[in-house]
């Protein structure tokens, strides 16, 4: 197998995929049904765009993990 030899660049953060744990709870002041969103990592694409590297530094009990966009936020005065 050949190596390939092109140098390698950072990924960009717009192709960043943020990875989230999402728990459902019920206000128990109000009484609705609410969500809490933790951010348990972040994932990448391959540089063949075949699939993604994922970097976690928790994992959730319930087993599953919800990949969204990224998302900057805005800076604050």
């Amino acid at each position: 197998m050949s190596k390939n030899t092109a140098p390698k660049t950072a990924p960009k953060t717009a192709d960043r995929l943020d990875a989230f744990t999402v728990r459902e709870f019920t206000d128990k002041a109000t009484g609705e049904i609410r969500h809490d969103w933790n951010r348990i990592g972040v994932a990448f694409p391959n540089s063949d765009g075949k699939g993604f590297r994922v970097v976690l530094t928790s994992l959730p009990i319930d087993g599953v993990i919800v990949l969204r966009n990224y998302e900057p936020k805005e800076a604050t005065e």
